[in-house]
């Protein structure tokens, strides 16, 4: 019973984060926002005069930064079998004119690698939300005790609680640079100063990255609590159902 009651929260936890994720997809994960409560302007202006292979950066503004990132995202997300693709044709301007392409070969190809990482990950977690989904249906039918709620959320909790406390243990710095050289191919650059990269100096990392992710975790948990919001209440609709279709046939 706990076992399935486990694996039903993890799965819908799983399904939360793929919908949130392809929501913030949608929207290029709020970067415009970001940008001005990160000041990427002014970071942009103060590293891009630095940049060892490109000139010129320093000059562009919001709407430019917003329109490269939109091309950036569109890339590493096509559904096409084309993940990737473009990267190599993304450029820069200033009032409208081209000054010279945005990325250089080896921040192309981590976004590749980055692109298929994503597109590894879409069949795992589409068969994990297959999984939440046949067994919200078996709880929802009756056939099997659903979890409480709070059952549910003590469960998460701890789940979250252990690896945030491993993650301190370990140190998040090493557990970052872990996690990279795990799922990128060794030999391919992961890390770039804001004096080699304009993708650095665009996203301001890690700084954006930790906002999406704060961003992305309160969504799924939003999301986790309206999906099992309608389970809960599919359940009278559905003993209701059956009710009446038994009063029918009798």
């Amino acid at each position: 019973m706990r076992i399935r009651w486990g694996a039903y929260s993890l799965c819908g936890l799983i399904c939360s984060f793929y919908l949130s994720w392809l929501m913030l997809a949608k929207v290029d994960f709020a970067y415009s926002g970001f940008h001005d409560l990160l000041n990427i302007q002014q970071h942009c202006e103060q590293y891009g005069p630095l940049n060892r292979y490109r000139q010129g950066f320093a000059g562009t503004d919001k709407a430019e930064h917003v329109r490269i990132f939109a091309a950036i995202n569109d890339s590493v997300h096509s559904f096409d079998n084309s993940q990737g693709k473009g990267l190599d044709k993304i450029y820069y301007a200033i009032d409208g004119k081209p000054v010279d392409l945005f990325l250089h070969a080896a921040e192309i190809q981590h976004l590749e690698d980055v692109a298929n990482l994503i597109d590894f990950m879409h069949p795992f977690a589409i068969s994990a939300s297959l999984l939440w989904l046949v067994l919200a249906a078996l709880f929802s039918s009756g056939k099997l005790p659903a979890p409480r709620f709070k059952q549910q959320l003590a469960g998460i909790g701890v789940f979250v609680g252990l690896c945030a406390l491993t993650a301190l243990l370990i140190g998040p710095e090493k557990v970052f640079n872990a996690f990279h050289e795990w799922v990128f191919p060794a030999g391919h650059q992961w890390y770039f100063f804001y004096e080699d990269s304009l993708m650095s100096t665009l996203m301001k990392a890690p700084d954006l990255f930790g906002a999406i992710a704060v961003l992305l975790t309160v969504v799924a948990l939003v999301v986790f609590v309206v999906l099992n919001w309608l389970v809960s209440f599919s359940r009278p609709i559905h003993h209701l159902t059956h009710r009446l279709s038994r009063r029918h046939k009798d």
